[in-house]
């Protein structure tokens, strides 16, 4: 079992801070100003936004509270692995207890039963201890009383040898009924624990999204919100015409953002639209390259990959790199990628974890400009398709 990070109380004290001091950001109208008219008056003017981007001043905090949102998303994560794994460890040792106590309670049945025939059996011993050789006895059907007498004493030391044997035994089963009874005892605390942990991360991962949802703040990181189907059901809608290697359909290609996404805990439907805005509606992605990695302005060409899969992990893990300041190669679901980071294991792995930007953009809002591509509209466009995608579904849905 792998080893889980512990969650420190400091870091839940620290979000919550954060959380707290955000809400005064949100509720913050955008940029104003002060201008005085030709009489003196000052009157206050709001300076229009672009869509997608959070004030100036704004901009820092949001940064910190999608990087706090993405690292409470991964101890959420870690924590509900962790709690299930510690309710499968108290159902078995629920069962093994009641397995122990069963053959406890047999036991001491069949302790109870030969010393009840032990005591018959002295009785007997003793009844008949001046009894004459002929009397007829009812023990074991025997007609002649010194066998008779012979054969109890007998069976009398074999009894007691089992007894001492099942007396043994019996101790020993409760000892371990008690054992599992304070393993059980200290599963359960554990487990009370984790859910605690859980419920607080669970409140706290909703306010902190529902702030940056407010503030139209979307997030890199994060769960799948829609299937592949739906993804390729609103491609399919706007009628581009995609050219995908080895004739592999939109729906196929979909469901491995949503799989490889949820790997790397990447939301799988902006990587589908940042890819869909980087290769023309897929009208040219034959060399598996969905999010123009490698190109530059003075470049001559870009990365190509073996196959879709293989280039939709590496589009995924780059976003993984830019968006969560803990990202390392040691805990990425597969190797870094090879046509990215190199084919050698080692080098590949400092590769990815000295990435000059590592953590430096947790939300998409943030993109472009220097961040994945130069364009500064690069985040607005990307978000654009997003949204599109969002309502498609929503419409569909209802």
């Amino acid at each position: 079992m792998p080893p889980h990070r512990t969650l420190l109380p400091s870091r839940l004290a620290t979000a919550l801070v954060l959380v707290t001091l955000t809400l005064a950001l949100v509720a913050a109208t955008p940029a104003q100003a002060q201008e005085s008219d030709p009489a003196g008056t000052t009157t206050t003017t709001t300076t229009p936004r672009p869509p997608g981007t959070p004030a100036r001043e704004d901009a820092e905090a949001y940064r910190e509270l999608a990087t706090q949102l993405s690292r409470n998303q991964r101890d959420l994560a870690d924590v509900t692995t962790q709690l299930d794994q510690a309710n499968v460890r108290l159902a078995q040792l629920t069962e093994e207890l009641a397995t122990v106590q069963a053959r406890l309670d047999e036991t001491r049945a069949q302790l109870a039963t030969l010393r009840q025939t032990v005591k018959s059996r002295a009785a007997f011993i003793y009844t008949h201890a001046s009894t004459p050789a002929t009397a007829i006895v009812d023990i074991e059907h025997v007609q002649d009383i010194s066998a008779g007498k012979q054969y109890a004493e007998s069976a009398t030391r074999r009894d007691v040898d089992k007894i001492g044997d099942l007396t043994t035994l019996a101790n020993s089963l409760d000892q371990r009924r008690r054992d599992l009874t304070d393993a059980r005892t200290a599963q359960e605390t554990e487990r009370d624990r984790l859910q605690k942990s859980k419920d607080d991360l669970d409140a706290l991962v909703a306010k902190q999204t529902r702030l940056l949802d407010e503030a139209g703040t979307i997030t890199v990181m994060g769960e799948p919100e829609l299937t592949g189907a739906q993804m390729s059901e609103w491609f399919a809608s706007r009628g581009a015409r995609y050219r995908l290697m080895g004739g592999m359909t939109i729906t196929e290609l979909a469901d491995l953002y949503v799989e490889e996404g949820a790997l790397e805990h990447v939301r799988p439907e902006l990587a589908f639209v940042q890819a869909i805005l980087e290769t023309g509606s897929f009208g040219n992605a034959t060399d598996n390259n969905f999010a123009g990695i490698g190109a530059c302005d003075s470049c001559t060409g870009q990365i190509p990959f073996t196959t879709p899969r293989e280039g939709v992990r590496g589009q995924i893990q780059m976003l993984r790199n830019y968006a969560d300041p803990l990202s390392r190669a040691a805990n990425l679901a597969n190797p870094p990628s090879a046509p990215i980071y190199g084919s050698d294991p080692g080098r590949a792995a400092t590769a990815y974890d000295t990435f000059f930007a590592k953590g430096r953009v947790p939300t998409w809002n943030l993109m472009g400009d220097g961040n994945w591509a130069t364009d500064p509209g690069y985040a607005p466009k990307v978000l654009t398709l997003y949204f599109q995608l969002m309502s498609f579904a929503t419409r569909r849905a209802a």
